[in-house]
């Protein structure tokens, strides 16, 4: 099954039981998984400087632009979260509780839900549906045995040099080489813990959150009881744990302890999965991995000071065939849209907020990725744990990531991000206890050819995705709350801004949603969108006339920019 360290690491306490046989070597296939990741990264680990110029000083823009609907008026229908069914009264397979049945209650403030601890069921699943968890009796060594109760010695002795106050950055390093049977580079964690903290923050740190997070690793086979099944393609399935359960979860990839993640481990049935395991982001890199870092370890402080007692969602969302729109069929009126230079996605709140994902969840955010996934990740470090359940996406899914707080306010972006100081998340919670935050990760194609952009073949996947991506997951007007967008998969990623509006404007109409378009700092962009909207709307023109005018573009020769182009055709034309 699992193998394990050949060797004691020296700062560890001595176990009798030392394994012989070392983490198998990596195959010429795994190799091969780890170049085609690697080769999807590319676009989240640019710089991305044409993107939002402001964000590179970090800046607020000089002037704030609002066309459209006014944001208020949007918003105000939409202050509280929807209503949820009660959790006892869900009966769904496809949706995991991994607590016990509960209704958040904002005047008891101080319950907490508790693990779905059944003793008379067997949960240790070690199978390619299930998360494989490091207190498995199944994870053994070479010569049989279970590992868990050698990593819990490890983790044992290090916390007790923690609350001895004689823990060093080299016995930290050593348990998690010890752990994994293998040297780390952890250049960045040391700079970050040795030379950049303060004396006062580098002792709380050691002394005081590290050990706290020891604790949430050596409870985790009774706060995570049960292995969390694998969000695989073409499921809809979702799962809901609480914000305790989430905490022991990370501290686990703190110290890299998930099996068989690692790109050096990796097994075939995760190569198409990201590593939730936080190595990559320790090795030495750009400054910006290092503030990615002070956001997580603050997230690991706020938890560690007073556990958060709410709950998470992540859900997976695969859009059957039967319900693929026939765009060009469409007679869909534009929906109401507000557009606004002076708002982040996520300071937008009472809306769904998009994520401009990378098909793997969370793109480069444990490597030299920043920007915009990637900074919402580190911000709200919760939402790390889809790294550990979410296989890659496909055209017609999308991923959304529900109730996830946020811990950290920042400055800058891609090479100018900086962590800037907590942030206290206030947004009311649903009766389930989830923060009224719903993000949904939807990856754009990355052009390496930006012509290829206006290609049918690729205007239609990016109008399945996004629509895919804005179709309300429940029935009522409670789930067809705004949508807070902007520039999706521009910059990096190559695409064309006005073309990318145009495809996420109709994607919404047809969902019947509202439409946020929040470009930060992009004034030309929502002054000329606001123009070309206003054009559509008087004409009376449907989702259909849209994709007319995208066919008629692409078969242009010679183009001008698409806003200039369907001001030359009136839509009473466009079918002709």
């Amino acid at each position: 099954m699992g193998c394990f360290p050949s060797r004691p690491a020296a700062s560890a306490t001595p176990t009798n039981d030392k394994p012989t046989t070392s983490h198998r070597a990596t195959t010429i296939g795994e190799n091969s998984s780890r170049q085609r990741r690697q080769k999807d990264f590319e676009a989240t680990e640019e710089e991305a400087t044409e993107m939002y110029d402001v964000f590179m000083n970090g800046n607020k823009p000089d002037e704030i632009i609002q066309k459209g609907i006014p944001l208020d008026t949007i918003a105000s229908k939409w202050m509280q979260p929807p209503i949820m069914k009660s959790m006892d009264e869900i009966n769904d397979k496809n949706f995991t509780f991994t607590i016990k049945p509960w209704k958040y209650d904002s005047s008891r403030p101080n319950r907490e839900p508790k693990p779905d601890n059944n003793e008379n069921t067997d949960n240790d699943l070690w199978d390619d549906d299930h998360v494989r968890m490091p207190w498995s009796r199944f994870y053994i060594s070479s010569k049989g045995k279970p590992i868990w109760p050698n990593i819990c010695q490890w983790l044992s002795s290090l916390k007790d040099k923690c609350d001895n106050q004689v823990a060093k950055f080299k016995d930290l390093k050593a348990t998690i080489e010890t752990c994994n049977d293998r040297d780390f580079d952890m250049k960045c964690l040391e700079e970050l813990i040795m030379k950049i903290y303060s004396n006062e923050d580098r002792n709380y740190f050691m002394y005081i959150t590290l050990s706290k997070m020891c604790d949430l690793v050596l409870t985790l086979n009774s706060i995570c009881s049960q292995p969390l099944p694998l969000l695989r393609i073409g499921t809809n399935r979702s799962i809901t744990m609480s914000q305790q359960q989430v905490a022991s979860l990370l501290a686990c990839a703190f110290f890299c302890l998930f099996p068989y993640r690692s790109y050096q481990i990796q097994k075939k049935e995760y190569e198409n999965y990201q590593d939730p395991n936080f190595e990559t982001l320790y090795q030495k890199g750009p400054p910006q991995k290092i503030e990615k870092l002070k956001c997580i370890l603050h997230y690991f402080r706020r938890v560690t000071q007073k556990m958060p007692n709410g709950v998470i969602t992540i859900q997976r969302f695969a859009l059957s065939k039967h319900r693929f729109p026939q765009w060009s069929d469409l007679q869909t009126g534009l929906c109401d849209l507000h557009l606004t230079t002076g708002k982040r996605i996520e300071d937008i709140n009472g809306a769904l907020q998009v994520d401009f994902a990378n098909k793997y969840i969370g793109g480069g955010v444990l490597g030299g990725g920043c920007v915009q996934e990637e900074i919402r990740f580190t911000i709200c470090p919760e939402m790390l744990v889809s790294l550990l359940v979410c296989e890659r996406m496909e055209p017609n899914e999308c991923i959304f990531l529900i109730g996830c707080e946020r811990y950290s306010s920042y400055r800058g972006y891609a090479k100018s991000f900086q962590f800037d100081e907590d942030y206290e998340d206030n947004t009311p919670r649903d009766n389930w206890g989830r923060r009224w935050c719903h993000v949904v990760a939807m990856d754009a194609i990355y052009f390496r050819n930006p012509s290829d952009q206006y290609q049918m073949k690729a205007v239609d996947r990016e109008l399945l995705k996004a629509y895919t991506s804005f179709s309300p997951l429940g029935k009522g007007s409670d789930y067809e709350f705004a949508i807070a967008t902007g520039n999706w998969g521009c910059g990096a990623f190559n695409g064309d801004k006005q073309l990318k509006a145009i495809i996420q404007l109709m994607a919404a109409s047809e969902a019947r949603r509202p439409l946020i378009y929040a470009a930060y700092g992009d004034k030309n962009l929502i002054t000329s969108f606001s123009v070309v909207y206003d054009y559509l709307k008087n004409q009376g023109a449907t989702v259909g006339d849209l994709y007319y005018y995208l066919i008629r573009y692409y078969r242009k020769p010679h183009r001008d920019s698409l806003f200039e182009y369907i001001f030359t055709i009136p839509v009473s034309s466009l079918r002709c």
